[in-house]
């Protein structure tokens, strides 16, 4: 099984959300919609709706205020849980030995490749 680095799956990813544009959760506010400030004079909680979502907690991919880096979906981590992902997928199609598999593709991903 051929697995492509991590640049092509970044760049195969960007086109396809960019095509696709689909709904992903405000990178401003985590997805919450409202930010939560503790007042430093009374300890009091104060409360703000996003400006970039309007409090809804989630905005097109491409109408993010950086499309381009949003890091949960184009991350070093996301690459490496859709590759395990489908490792396993393809290792119980196949009856391959997952671990063997897993173990070359860890040993490469630690070196960054």
């Amino acid at each position: 099984m051929l697995i492509g680095s991590y640049d092509q799956w970044r760049d195969h990813k960007r086109q396809v959300l960019e095509e696709e544009n689909p709904e992903i959760d405000c990178e401003e506010c985590n997805g919450r919609g409202e930010f939560y400030e503790v007042c430093n004079c009374c300890g009091g909680e104060k409360e703000e709706m996003c400006d970039v979502c309007n409090g809804t907690g989630s905005v097109r991919y491409l109408d993010s205020p950086k499309p381009q880096h949003c890091g949960s979906l184009l991350g070093r981590k996301a690459y490496f849980q859709e590759v395990i992902a489908d490792l396993k997928k393809w290792c119980a199609y196949t009856g391959d030995d997952f671990l063997e598999l897993v173990a070359r593709f860890v040993g490469e991903f630690r070196r960054g490749r």
